[in-house]
Parts: structure tokens; C-alpha cells; sequence
């Protein structure tokens, strides 16, 4: 039989009140069986007194209940050491915005190298502890077997006890150093492949280095100052008022001061001539056969460095006894690995010291025989523990430093008035 609809107003007032208690009933019931914190979450959410989120760090949210987690672990940190400090609110909640703004930086290293924790190593490892507890539960004395919880309630509570979230980003941050970035690093079949043929690869070039002192003394020769130059330079000092008066107040002659001037105006011109010189030498690299063209321009000889290992490009020798190091300049493996062999390809200039080189790469060989390896020093305990320490104090120092970008912004809700 049909339910009739409700016909007079009288009803309809009726049924809607009816419908209206009956609704804040089954709520309150459902309020009622929730857990501690999701009933207070619950009513705070409905009110509107709480909020999802505690606040942000570097502009990222804060869920609230990732926030909690980590609230109950400083409480649990602090309660070891200090109750009082495990029942201060203030303190309490300060650490657990510490806590998540160094796991944000130490996941956002991590990220960028690659590493993260799965979710499945972590509830292998929550499995691991229920049955652990299962086990000891299950052998005490007194129980029942209906008074002792199953591995799947024992698993379920552990698990509801943190969001995953907050498990992965822990798990991550605390791993990211002893797991990862402090194991010793094991070269694959590929990359062994390519030491070996960098080890056994040779190359041979020839040089042409000057300094700015050999331009600068053969400028010397060639730079003449005209009289009229000088005159108007002692005038310019005159009028600016450069120039000692001696005791009777006079200032110096000019054939007093002309030495002194050609000096002074020989070294302006010098420096504004090798500037234009320097130029005109870089321009002459992409000439033909442009190694002699560039050595007969500034005066200087061509020096033949014999096939090298690629290990020894720190410190070269030239078929003249001269010393070079190239590898100091950056641009030179750059230029290096634009493939230059055997092109008679100019080069440069690089930069060693005062030296100003310009290189011509020539064939690039395969050696029969590899470079001899360095022997390595066995490092004793000791040392090995001292490295270690100083790689974890580098983390530690990069971690702090890129905390201070990471702001923290409270809910007003749980600033502290």
C-alpha cells in the first residue's frame, strides 16, 4: 500500500519536523562512534571552527592531519627527555612546523636527486611491526583468543595512526643521507667500458702561448709620442691645476715634465693598442693554417705537445720543457669536446696564469696501453668515519641554509594569542 502524500499544510509541517529530528538524530549518532580526533574534526569542520589545513610552508598547504602526525611525534620526542616540554602546547606545536618544514627541504632534495620511499616498503614495514605485536600479544598469559586482537586489527590501527603521506615524507627525509647520498658509488658494465677507453685515450696538439709583457715590450718600440701631444697634455695639467708648485711658486717646465709625460702617454696608447691588437689575434684563429699566421703576427714560436693521456691534461709538457696547464680553464674541455681532432682547428684563447694560449688539437688515438691506474690508499676507520662526518655535515649545512626560504604561515586558529 502507497504512502499518500501529505495534503493539508498541517502535515506537511508535521512530516518536514519529523524528517528534521530524525536527521540530527542519525547525526549525533554518527558523531557519537567516530574516533577522538575525527569527532572533534568532524564538529570543527560543521561549525566551521577548524580548518583542513594547519597552514603553509614556502606556499605549500599543510593538511591537518599531517600536521597532527607530526605533532604526536614531537610530544613522543619530548616526553623522553622533558615532560614538561611534552605539555607545553606552544612548544609542541613550534616543533611540529619545524619538523615539517625540514622534511619539505630534505624531500625537495631529495627529488631532486632522484630518491623517494615507496609506499609498499613502508607497509611491509607496518606489517612487520603487527605481527611483532600479534606475536607477544598472543603469547601473554590471562588472554583469550576472543580478548586478543587480529593481525588485521593490530595492521589497521598502525596504519590509521599517520597518513601515508606523512610515512612516505618521513621515511624519505630520515633515509635520504645514511641510505643514500653517503653509499659509495658502484660504476655499471657501460660506464666501466667508457673509463677504460678514456683511460687508454691520447691526444696530441700543438701550442702558441704569449703573455700581455710580450705584446706590451714590442708595442714599446713601435709607439713614437709627437711633441704636439706632449705640449697639449702639459697644458691639460696646467689648466687643471695637476702639476707641484716648487718653493717659489712656479710650476715645473715642460722639458722638466716631458720625460714623465711621454711615459705617461706611451702607456695609455700601449694599453689601448693592445687591446686592439688582442682582437686582431683572436680574429686571425679561423685563417687558414691560422697557428703560423697568429705566430708570425705576435713574434712568437709554435711548441708541439706529444700524444697525452686524458688523465694527464692537468699538467702538460711541450717538446720544449715548457709547463702548461690547460685543464685549469674550463673553456678548454668544452672546446675539447666539440670534437677539434685532426681538424688543424684553432682554438682559444685559454687562460693559464699570465698566459695567453692558443691551441691546434691534433689525432686523437686509442692507446694499447690503458693508463696506469693511481694506487689507492686504504683509508683506515677512522678516516673513513671522518669523511663521513664531513659529507653529513655538508647535507646539514645545505638543508639549513635552504630552510630559510621555506616560511612558515600559521592558521590563525593555531597562532597563540
Amino acid at each position: 500500500m502507497f504512502e499518500e502524500e501529505p495534503s493539508s499544510l498541517k502535515d506537511k509541517v508535521i512530516r518536514g519536523l519529523v524528517g528534521l529530528f530524525l536527521f540530527i538524530l542519525v547525526g549525533m549518532l554518527i558523531v557519537t562512534f567516530l574516533p577522538g580526533d575525527a569527532e572533534q574534526s568532524f564538529i570543527g569542520a560543521l561549525t566551521g571552527q577548524s580548518s583542513t589545513e594547519a597552514g603553509s610552508i614556502a606556499g605549500r598547504s599543510v593538511p591537518i592531519d599531517y600536521f597532527n602526525a607530526a605533532r604526536k611525534d614531537c610530544y613522543y620526542r619530548y616526553q623522553q627527555y622533558s615532560k614538561e616540554m611534552a605539555s607545553n602546547p606552544e612548544m609542541i606545536q613550534s616543533c611540529a612546523f619545524s619538523t615539517i618544514r625540514e622534511l619539505y627541504v630534505a624531500n625537495d632534495i631529495a627529488a631532486a636527486v632522484g630518491y623517494k620511499v615507496s609506499e609498499i616498503s613502508i607497509k611491509r614495514e607496518l606489517s612487520n611491526q603487527a605481527r611483532q605485536i600479534h606475536k607477544e600479544s598472543s603469547s601473554q598469559a590471562g588472554y583469550g583468543e576472543e580478548d586478543t586482537r587480529t593481525l588485521s586489527q593490530i595492521y589497521q590501527q598502525i596504519l590509521n595512526s599517520a597518513p601515508m603521506n606523512y610515512r612516505v615524507d618521513s621515511a624519505t627525509g630520515m633515509s635520504l643521507f645514511p641510505v643514500f647520498l653517503e653509499q659509495k658509488w658502484n660504476p655499471t658494465s657501460a660506464e666501466k667500458q667508457i673509463d677504460t677507453e678514456a683511460k687508454s685515450a691520447k691526444i696530441s696538439f700543438r701550442i702558441l702561448s704569449f703573455t700581455e709583457v710580450n705584446l706590451l715590450n714590442q708595442l714599446e718600440s713601435k709607439i713614437q709620442i709627437p711633441d704636439t701631444d706632449l705640449l697639449a697634455e702639459y697644458e691639460k695639467e696646467k689648466k687643471e691645476g695637476n702639476l707641484s708648485k716648487d718653493s717659489s711658486g712656479n710650476v715645473p717646465s715642460f722639458e722638466s715634465r716631458k720625460s714623465i709625460l711621454i711615459s705617461k702617454l706611451k702607456f695609455d696608447r700601449k694599453r689601448k693598442e693592445l687591446e686592439i691588437w688582442k682582437k686582431r689575434i683572436q680574429s686571425l684563429a679561423g685563417a687558414e693554417n691560422a697557428l703560423e699566421t697568429i705566430s708570425k703576427e705576435i713574434g712568437q714560436p709554435i711548441e708541439t705537445v706529444p700524444a697525452t693521456f686524458l688523465g694527464d691534461l692537468k699538467q702538460v709538457k711541450s717538446s720544449k720543457g715548457t709547463t702548461y696547464h690547460l685543464a685549469s680553464d674550463p673553456k678548454f674541455w668544452e672546446e675539447l669536446s666539440s670534437n677539434p681532432f685532426g681538424k688543424k682547428r684553432v682554438t682559444g684563447p685559454f687562460t693559464d696564469n699570465d698566459k695567453q694560449i692558443y691551441v691546434e688539437f691534433g689525432d686523437f688515438t686509442i692507446s694499447n696501453t690503458p693508463q696506469a691506474p693511481i694506487p689507492q690508499k686504504e683509508e683506515n676507520q677512522m678516516a673513513d668515519f671522518m669523511k663521513q662526518r664531513q659529507l653529513l655535515s655538508f647535507f646539514l649545512e645545505i638543508n639549513q641554509s635552504l630552510s630559510g626560504e621555506y616560511n612558515i604561515e600559521k592558521q590563525k586558529a593555531l597562532s597563540v594569542e
